[in-house]
C-alpha cells in the first residue's frame, strides 16, 4: 500500500514493511526554503546544485535532495549532511549500510516533487498531464514495438491517457531497478487505461524482479503519479483528501 501525504509524517507510523509512504510537494510553497535545504546537502551535493544553469531545475534538485536528507536524518536519528548516500552506475542515489534496508525513490515535474520510502525496492514517476505532440510517433520512437502496437490499436480519444500511463509507469520501473531511459523499449506495460496496471513482459536481465506490481494515481492538479514496486502482490494507493 502507498500513503500520499503533503508532509513528512512520522516515521513511527510505518508499522508494516509492506508499506510505503509518499509525500506530493508543492515546489512553489515547498514546507522548507531552498536556501535552508540547501545547507543539508553535502559539499559534493551543493556543487552539483550550482552546475544547473537553469533556475527552477536547480530548485527542483536542492529542494528534492534537502527534504529527502531530512526524512532519513530523521529516520536514522543524524545529521542529515551525515546520512551515507552512494550512487548506482546508472547514477540513482541509494542508501548505504541501513538495517532494516529502506529504499527511497524522488521524482519531479514541473511545480511538483514526489518522495517516496519504504522497505521494498522501488520507483515512482510524476508527470504534468498537458497536450503531445505526435504522440504515436513518441509512442514508436521510446516504447517498445508491442507497446507501440498496442497503442494504434487504442481509440485516439484514450491516446493522451495512455501515452502518460505508459511513460510514467516504464519511468518508474526502470528507476526501481536502477537502470536508466536506454531500457525503456526492453519490457511491456499495459497501456489501455481502462485496463489496471501492470508489467506485461521483461526481456532484459538489468530489470528482473521478484515481481513488479504497478499503480498509478492522478493528483487533483492533474498531474500523473506511477509507483512500481519489487515484490509486492499488488500497490493501493491511498492519497490523503484534497490531494
Amino acid at each position: 500500500m502507498v500513503r500520499v501525504r503533503t508532509h513528512p509524517g512520522d516515521w513511527a507510523q510505518i508499522i508494516d514493511a509492506h508499506e510505503i509512504f509518499a509525500w506530493l510537494i508543492n515546489l512553489e510553497t515547498p514546507p522548507e526554503s531552498s536556501d535552508r535545504l540547501l545547507n543539508l546537502l553535502t559539499a559534493d551535493e551543493q556543487s552539483r546544485a550550482w552546475r544547473y544553469k537553469i533556475a527552477k531545475a536547480r530548485e527542483q534538485f536542492v529542494i528534492g535532495r534537502g527534504l529527502l536528507r531530512r526524512l532519513l536524518g530523521d529516520y536514522l536519528a543524524q545529521d542529515p549532511r551525515t546520512v551515507p548516500l552512494t550512487y548506482l552506475p546508472s547514477g540513482k542515489p541509494v542508501l548505504a549500510d541501513a538495517a532494516p534496508p529502506i529504499h527511497f525513490n524522488v521524482t519531479h515535474t514541473d511545480g511538483w516533487a514526489v518522495v517516496a520510502i519504504g522497505y521494498h525496492r522501488m520507483g515512482v514517476d510524476i508527470e504534468r498531464i498537458r497536450p503531445v505532440i505526435d504522440v504515436v510517433g513518441l509512442v514508436g520512437r521510446y516504447f517498445s514495438r508491442t507497446e507501440a502496437e498496442e497503442f494504434r490499436g487504442l481509440s485516439a480519444s484514450d491516446h493522451l491517457a495512455a501515452f502518460f500511463r505508459g511513460w510514467t509507469c516504464k519511468e518508474a520501473v526502470i528507476k526501481a531497478a536502477g537502470a536508466t531511459v536506454a531500457y525503456l523499449a526492453d519490457f511491456d506495460v499495459e497501456l489501455n487505461p481502462r485496463f489496471p496496471p501492470r508489467v506485461k513482459a521483461v526481456r532484459d536481465p538489468a530489470l528482473a524482479s521478484a515481481g513488479w506490481a504497478l499503480a498509478e494515481w492522478r493528483t487533483s492538479s492533474e498531474a500523473a503519479v506511477a509507483f512500481a514496486v519489487d515484490g509486492a502482490s499488488h500497490v493501493v494507493v491511498q492519497p490523503e483528501a484534497g490531494l
